[in-house]
């Protein structure tokens, strides 16, 4: 039923139509991964932002929209926001947040990330904010 294995295992593609999911809560990963699948999206998991960071580094084409939670084992988003806008290649890709916890939400702010979405996800809203996003990675 899910459109990949849930901590990724393809590579990127068509960067307008791909977004890189980094969640460690299995079962959100797979379920947005299913719905960003269901939209036409390549998508491309991680369980952490260490994870994604390599992700990020070695694949072909890189994503068009980043979905990134905060609270996460190894590397946490906060982590992953700084490495990613630290290095040229991939510090213009847009990021939204998704996250459980206030305090995580306002540090968000201060990341530079295009919008922040709490937990439980209306899917809707973020659907439609990854959407616009993907088309002005397109311009």
């Amino acid at each position: 039923m899910f459109s990949q294995a849930p901590t990724g295992q393809s590579k990127m593609s068509s960067s307008s139509r791909t977004i890189l999911l980094v969640e460690d809560d299995f079962v959100l990963r797979a379920s947005l991964a299913e719905l960003f699948a269901s939209q036409g999206y390549s998508v491309e998991c991680a369980a952490h932002g260490l994870e994604a960071f390599h992700r990020l580094n070695t694949a072909s084409v890189k994503p068009s929209v980043i979905v990134l939670d905060l609270m996460m084992p190894y590397m946490d988003g906060l982590e992953f926001r700084a490495l990613q806008k630290a290095l040229p290649s991939v510090a213009d890709i847009p990021v939204v947040v998704i996250t459980a916890n206030g305090k995580s939400a306002v540090e968000a702010e201060q990341m530079d990330v295009k919008e922040t979405f709490y937990k439980p996800v209306n899917t809707w809203r973020l659907l439609e904010t990854v959407r616009s996003l993907a088309v002005s990675a397109r311009s």
